[in-house]
C-alpha cells in the first residue's frame, strides 16, 4: 500500500491517514530532543523548498522552527549539515523496509516489490520531489552539495539493495553479474518515467494507481532477467 500525498504541489492533505497516526504516536515516544530535531528538519525542508539551497539560510530555519541558533548548529553544524541530514532521513526510510535477506528466504520477488514501494512512497513524496528539483538546479553551482546528495541518497541506497542481490545470488536464488549496475537499473526502472514528470510537475489524475502500475512492471521485468530458471512470467 502506497501511502502519499494526492498532489506534489503543496503540503499533504489534512486527512491524517493511519501511517501519519502512528509516527505521530512514535513522535510522543520519542526523547524531547529528537523530537525537537525532527521540527528543525521539517522546518528546513520548508526553507529549502522556498528559497533553494543559496537562499535559505540558518536565519530562516531558526524562525520557521522557532528555535534557537545555538541549538540548530549544536543538531546539525550548518546548512549542508541540515540538507545531509534530510537526505539521511529520507533514505533511512527506504532502508528500513529491506529486512535481513536471510529472513526473506526464497521469495525474492516478493522482497524486490516491498522495497519497490517503500522506495515509491519516499520518493514520489511531495518534500523529495523538491529536493530533487533543487538538486538539478542548484547542482552545478554547489557541486558539493550535489555530491552529498547522491553518497548519502542513491548511492547508499543501491549499495544497500547491491548487498542483498549478492547475498540472494551466492545462496543460488538469482544469477546476475553486476549486482550493483543491477541495483542503480532496478531503482531507475522503478522510478521511471513517473518520477521525471513528476519533477517536472506532470502528474497523471490517479497518481497510486499510476505508482502500482510503475512498481508492477519494473518488478516483474527485473525479477524475469535474474531469476533462476529463466522462464518468462
Amino acid at each position: 500500500m502506497i501511502e502519499l500525498a494526492e498532489g506534489l504541489g503543496g503540503r499533504r492533505n489534512e486527512a491524517r491517514s493511519p501511517t501519519a497516526t502512528a509516527t505521530a504516536a512514535v513522535r510522543r515516544a520519542r526523547p524531547r530532543g529528537e523530537i525537537r530535531r525532527s521540527q528543525i528538519l521539517d522546518a528546513a525542508v520548508e526553507v529549502f523548498l522556498e528559497n533553494g539551497y543559496g537562499g535559505a539560510t540558518i536565519d530562516l530555519v531558526v524562525e520557521r522552527a522557532g528555535a534557537s541558533k545555538a541549538t540548530v548548529y549544536s543538531f546539525f553544524g550548518g546548512k549542508d549539515g541540515l540538507f545531509a541530514a534530510i537526505v539521511e532521513e529520507r533514505v533511512e526510510r527506504i532502508l528500513a523496509a529491506f529486512g535481513d535477506p536471510e529472513v526473506v528466504h526464497s521469495d525474492v520477488r516478493h522482497a524486490l516489490a516491498h522495497i519497490a514501494e517503500r522506495y515509491m512512497e519516499v520518493a514520489m513524496a511531495p518534500d523529495a520531489v523538491g529536493l530533487w528539483r533543487l538538486i538539478i538546479a542548484e547542482g552545478t553551482r554547489f557541486p558539493e552539495l550535489a555530491r552529498t546528495f547522491y553518497q548519502l541518497g542513491p548511492d547508499r541506497t543501491h549499495a544497500h539493495l547491491a548487498g542483498m542481490l549478492a547475498v540472494w545470488r551466492e545462496r543460488g536464488l538469482i544469477r546476475l553479474d553486476d549486482p550493483q549496475r543491477a541495483a542503480a537499473q532496478f531503482f531507475d526502472s522503478v522510478g521511471g518515467d513517473l518520477h521525471r514528470r513528476a519533477m517536472a510537475g506532470i502528474l497523471p489524475k490517479n497518481l497510486r494507481a499510476a505508482i502500482q502500475r510503475s512498481i508492477d512492471h519494473a518488478v516483474q521485468i527485473f525479477w524475469n532477467g535474474i531469476r533462476v530458471d529463466g522462464r518468462r512470467a
